[in-house]
């Protein structure tokens, strides 16, 4: 394992452990699953973030929604329109078979 790989697994577990702290604070009785849960969000978010910060680094725009528009945001923090999307309401059945 390279120092990059280890870092990451560092920054998982400890965004591990402060999502199963903070599931405990914020839930009088949570049980081993709510912990469980809390943890793997804790990880996601932690693991999101840190990715997010070495994205900026390499100066690549990023593609972001808002509303029904995708646009180019880079680092600059400019935005660039990139395209409309459709609205999903159009395309959704009003009914759907669940078997």
């Amino acid at each position: 394992m390279n120092r990059e790989d280890e870092e990451t697994l560092n920054n998982l577990i400890k965004g591990g452990l402060l999502g199963a702290g903070l599931t405990a604070l914020l839930k009088r009785q949570a049980d081993g699953e709510d912990m469980a849960v809390g943890a793997i969000l804790g990880a996601a978010i932690l693991a999101s973030f840190k990715a997010s910060e070495r994205a900026k680094e390499t100066k690549i725009p990023v593609l972001v929604q808002e509303g029904n528009s995708l646009y180019w945001k880079h680092s600059d923090g400019r935005k660039e329109f990139f395209k409309e999307l459709p609205n999903n309401s159009k395309h959704l059945p009003t009914y759907f078979k669940l078997s």
